[in-house]
């Protein structure tokens, strides 16, 4: 990577006096929560810097509260879609665009950390003016985004970890990459008092609870598990005394309701979970199990030891992080790293029920203090 210019230098070894960081990661929930550590560790280093974060309005809740940002910016992604769609919306999107150039320039922003990586980041990092815009290099860049970047970061090996590569961003600026930041949500602590209520109500007396999380959204539902491993987790969950509470957000009710047909007598089915609710069940959970999804981020990012099903994604690349963990995959899959590539190679075919309970055996052993 290039260097960077001398007063950003001397202003990263200074505590972060007088500057302007604007961190850039749109969505979804897992790729924002992957990106909160290593803009934890940005604050820790750079105490005296002014942190901001472009985020798409759906996701503003995961980062709504965060005491390392000084400001989030929404980016109004559902709305200028529905404008671009049609030729007589173009005028107000390029209105709008326009304020957002506006307001990203008064911030006068000295480093943009691109996390995300696609034609859209990097366009705001250009709209904002600053001098140096970090982001990713070589088969990591996609749509173009090579063009809105100054500084790239080697791009590394295909099966390299998505939080390792958003570290990579960290450790470009000279900046520690550990220890890894982790919990105190302020997303759990709004949902704590409805989560220990549904514990209560739900999981009797004794409150030990694991959280199964059966579904995916519509455009990620290749990622989704099926039933059959998921009760095998419910039942061997119960025969150890937790229980399995099966957990489900807006249209992943039907997935819930098969985990539970197949494990009747031993699982427990949640009422619909928001995501505070859910954040403030997994900060107090002895275990999560569920697919490479956002609620397994949200796990690793409350704290909570985490059982990852793969089938379509890699489990090296998307795999838990932070917290003791098991990544279960069919036992003959081979990964590449490249999405169309793995996406093509049979799905959860050949995931073994009785790799699941394993699991489940290894972990709850691995983190008895969490009883």
């Amino acid at each position: 990577m290039r260097s960077l210019p001398t007063a950003l230098e001397h202003a990263l070894r200074h505590d972060g006096e007088k500057l302007n960081l604007l961190m850039v990661r749109l969505g979804a929930m897992g790729d924002i929560l992957r990106t909160v550590p290593p803009v934890r560790l940005l604050r820790r280093a750079l105490p005296r810097a002014t942190i901001r974060w472009v985020v798409d309005d759906r996701w503003r809740i995961v980062l709504d509260g965060l005491s390392d940002l000084d400001e989030i910016m929404v980016l109004p992604r559902r709305d200028w879609d529905r404008r671009a769609r049609s030729p007589f919306g173009w005028p107000g999107l390029l209105r709008e665009v326009g304020t957002l150039r506006a307001r990203l320039r008064e911030s006068r922003t000295d480093i943009v950390l691109d996390f995300h990586g696609n034609l859209r980041s990097g366009l705001i990092g250009w709209l904002s003016g600053a001098p140096v815009r970090l982001g990713y290099g070589g088969h990591q860049q996609k749509e173009g985004n090579r063009w809105f970047s100054t500084h790239h970061v080697a791009a590394g090996a295909r099966r390299t970890p998505r939080m390792e590569r958003n570290l990579d961003l960290i450790r470009a600026l000279g900046l520690p990459d550990c220890p890894l930041p982790l919990g105190d949500l302020p997303l759990a602590r709004a949902g704590a008092a409805g989560a220990a209520r549904m514990i209560r109500e739900l999981c009797g007396p004794s409150g030990s609870v694991a959280v199964i999380s059966p579904g995916a959204s519509a455009a990620q539902a290749h990622k989704k598990p099926p039933a059959a491993p998921l009760a095998a987790a419910a039942r061997r969950l119960a025969s150890r005394g937790v229980t399995p509470l099966i957990v489900w957000g807006p249209g992943e009710e039907p997935d819930a309701r098969r985990v539970v047909e197949l494990a009747p007598d031993e699982s427990v089915l949640a009422p619909p979970t928001d995501l505070r609710a859910l954040a403030a069940l997994l900060a107090r959970a002895r275990l999560f199990v569920g697919g490479d999804s956002g609620p397994l981020h949200l796990a690793c990012a409350s704290g909570c030891p985490v059982i990852g099903l793969y089938g379509s994604t890699d489990p090296v690349v998307n795999g838990p992080w932070g917290v003791p963990s098991r990544s279960v995959s069919p036992a003959s899959r081979v990964y590449t790293g490249i999405k169309r590539h793995d996406r093509r190679a049979g799905g959860f075919t050949g995931l073994d029920p009785e790799q699941v309970e394993s699991a489940v055996d290894e972990l709850l052993g691995e983190t008895e203090d969490r009883a």
